[in-house]
C-alpha cells in the first residue's frame, strides 16, 4: 500500500528544517484517531528520510494474514522526529480496509472509436461492492486543440474512473472524456468498497500494468442528409441544399455531379477545400441534360464520409 504526505518547512517553533528529516511509520488494528492512540499498540513498519517542504510517498508492507479473510480496518500513522528524537505527534490517520483483494486485471487493452476510448479486459466473476478503477494519464497532446477543447475545456492531465462490478462485469467500458488525436496510458484495479464501523473503505486488488493508445481520430463523419436539388432557371443553374452536419469537428463537404444523359461516372465539382455551408450552386450545367449529385462530409483531419443518397435534376432547353 502506498502512503502519501507533504512533509512540513517549519518545526513547531516555526524554525525551517534544513535537510532530510526522519519519519516512522505504523500501524494499529482498528479506525483510530491520533487523540486516541497508544503509541505502544502502533506496529511499526518502517522509517525513511524525506526533503521538508514536499511531497513524499511510502510503501507499507502489510502482513500476510491481514490480507484474507473478513474486511477490517487499520490506521496507519505518520510521525516526524528531529535529530534531537522530539516528534511533535502523529499524524491524520490514513485509514484502509484489510481482507481478501479482488481479482487482479488481466489481458487489458484498449481501442479508440468514434466516441472515445474503449478499454477492455478479462471479465471476473461480480461482487457486491466491486468496482474497476480507470486510471487514465495524457501522454502527449497535440498541438492544434480539437475542437471540444476550444470552448475552453482541454483534456484533463489525469483522470480517475470507476466501473460499477456489483451485479456484472461486461469486461469493458467507454471513456467518452479521453479525446481522440491524444496519447493515452490507462492502469486498471479492481476495488472492493467495505462498510467497516459505520465508514466506506476500499480494498484494492493487484493493479495492472500500464498500457498506452495513440487514439488517432480516423472516424468520418455521418454521412450528410436531407440532399434536395432545385433549378434556378433565371440563374441556369441547379441549387443544392442539405442538412447541416453537427460533427464538432466538421470541416465542410464535397459535392460530387454524374451526368446522367451521357452515363458519365462521378466527378467531383466542389473544388479543392471543402464547402462550408450546407448548400451548394452548380452553374456548369447545359439545358436539357439531367444530372444526378450526392454530397459527402469531412473532418478536420480529412477523414470523408461516404456519399448521400443521389438526387436528380436538368435545366429545361
Amino acid at each position: 500500500m502506498e502512503l502519501h504526505w507533504t512533509m512540513p518547512r517549519h518545526t513547531t517553533d516555526q524554525v525551517e528544517l534544513k535537510g532530510p528529516q526522519r519519519a516512522h511509520v505504523c500501524w494499529v488494528d482498528g479506525l483510530m484517531t491520533a487523540q486516541h492512540l497508544d503509541a505502544r499498540l502502533c506496529h511499526g513498519d518502517g522509517d525513511g528520510e524525506f526533503a521538508p517542504d514536499k511531497p513524499a510517498a511510502f510503501t507499507a508492507q502489510m502482513p500476510a494474514e491481514l490480507k484474507t479473510g473478513t474486511p477490517r480496518g487499520i490506521s496507519f500513522f505518520v510521525e516526524l522526529e528531529n535529530r534531537a528524537g522530539k516528534t511533535a505527534g502523529p499524524s491524520n490517520p490514513a485509514w484502509i480496509a484489510t481482507g481478501t483483494a479482488p481479482p487482479a486485471v488481466s489481458d487489458l487493452h484498449l481501442e479508440a472509436q468514434a466516441s472515445g476510448v474503449v478499454v477492455h479486459w478479462r471479465p471476473a466473476a461480480p461482487e457486491p461492492g466491486m468496482v474497476m478503477r480507470l486510471h487514465r494519464t495524457l501522454v502527449i497532446q497535440p498541438k492544434a486543440p480539437k475542437p471540444s477543447e476550444e470552448s475552453g475545456a482541454p483534456a484533463p492531465q489525469e483522470q480517475t474512473l470507476e466501473v460499477d462490478l456489483s451485479s456484472s462485469d461486461a469486461g469493458g467500458a467507454l471513456d467518452r472524456d479521453a479525446a481522440l488525436d491524444h496519447l493515452w496510458r490507462y492502469t486498471a484495479q479492481r476495488v472492493l468498497k467495505v462498510s467497516v464501523d459505520g465508514h466506506t473503505l476500499a480494498i484494492a486488488g493487484v493493479a495492472s500494468a500500464p498500457v498506452t493508445i495513440d487514439a488517432k481520430d480516423v472516424f468520418p463523419p455521418a454521412v450528410p442528409a436531407g440532399l434536395t436539388a432545385v433549378v434556378d432557371e433565371q440563374a441556369k443553374a441547379i441549387d443544392l441544399s442539405w442538412t447541416p452536419d453537427t460533427a464538432a469537428d466538421l470541416e465542410g463537404y464535397v459535392v460530387y455531379r454524374s451526368d446522367v444523359t451521357s452515363g458519365s461516372g462521378w466527378e467531383r465539382i466542389s473544388g479543392a477545400a471543402p464547402v462550408v455551408p450546407p448548400s451548394f450552386e452548380d452553374r456548369n450545367v447545359l439545358p436539357g441534360r439531367r444530372y444526378a449529385y450526392a454530397v459527402s462530409a469531412v473532418d478536420r483531419d480529412g477523414n470523408e464520409s461516404a456519399r448521400s443518397g443521389a438526387v436528380e435534376e436538368e435545366l429545361p432547353q
